[in-house]
């Protein structure tokens, strides 16, 4: 199997790699990284991605690091597979337009919020979290925009835009959903009630089919103790 992406269950750019290669239909391996035992910046990892990140692919004898690097790589390679940046010129202007837009509002709010909460401090710093919380909301305001009268973010076909920011509002929810801190804003959950139009986004999202089969591994243990 020529295909290989390396990722860390629950990263939201390997995440947008990997529903990239399986909405396409294509036939790749997952090498899963443990962040607890340092693999992502192991030696061999490292000499495929310097920066010791994930995602990263193995296409045979290239490798390619970067999640939109990824897409656009895919996507010139097997055009015909289901494309995510659209098939004419107006398409991929507003694909691409919409991607950047993902990657230079929302990503910085997804830090902002996530990172506290997994690696601190979060105690005191609550007022910067909801800030953050506040931006994400406007985002999401954004995209109910976006989605009325369309399927999915950029018309009624699966996009870059889509495979970008459901990994990120899926994480941003389940990490809000499941701290136990009274001083942030969870007013916006559960998402069915309050962006009816994300919320009905989402879910077709999860019922395209390839979704299921890159579903992080980890989030999938869980549920399925609980």
């Amino acid at each position: 199997m020529a295909l290989d992406c390396y990722f860390i269950s629950g990263s939201p750019f390997a995440w947008r790699a990997l529903l990239a290669l399986s909405l396409k239909g294509l036939d790749f391996s997952m090498t899963e990284l443990k962040v607890s035992e340092a693999e992502h910046k192991a030696p061999e990892y490292l000499a495929l991605n310097p920066h010791g990140q994930v995602p990263a692919l193995k296409d045979g004898d290239i490798t390619v690091y970067e999640s939109l690097a990824i897409l656009a790589y895919l996507e010139r390679k097997y055009p015909d597979n289901s494309p995510l940046f659209g098939t004419t010129d107006r398409e991929a202007a507003l694909i691409w337009q919409r991607v950047m837009e993902f990657e230079s509002w929302l990503v910085p709010v997804m830090r902002g919020i996530v990172r506290p909460i997994f690696f601190g401090p979060l105690e005191g710093h609550e007022d910067a979290v909801n800030e953050n919380i506040d931006k994400l909301k406007a985002e999401l305001e954004r995209y109910s925009a976006w989605l009325d009268g369309n399927d999915f973010l950029a018309g009624n076909s699966i996009s870059a835009v889509d495979i970008s920011v459901y990994p990120a509002v899926a994480i941003m929810a389940r990490v809000l959903t499941n701290v136990e801190n009274d001083l942030l804003d969870k007013s916006f959950l559960p998402l069915i009630e309050t962006y009816p139009l994300v919320s009905a986004w989402m879910a077709r999202v999860e019922a395209l089919d390839g979704f299921d089969a890159v579903y992080p591994p980890h989030w999938r243990s869980q549920q399925a103790a609980e």
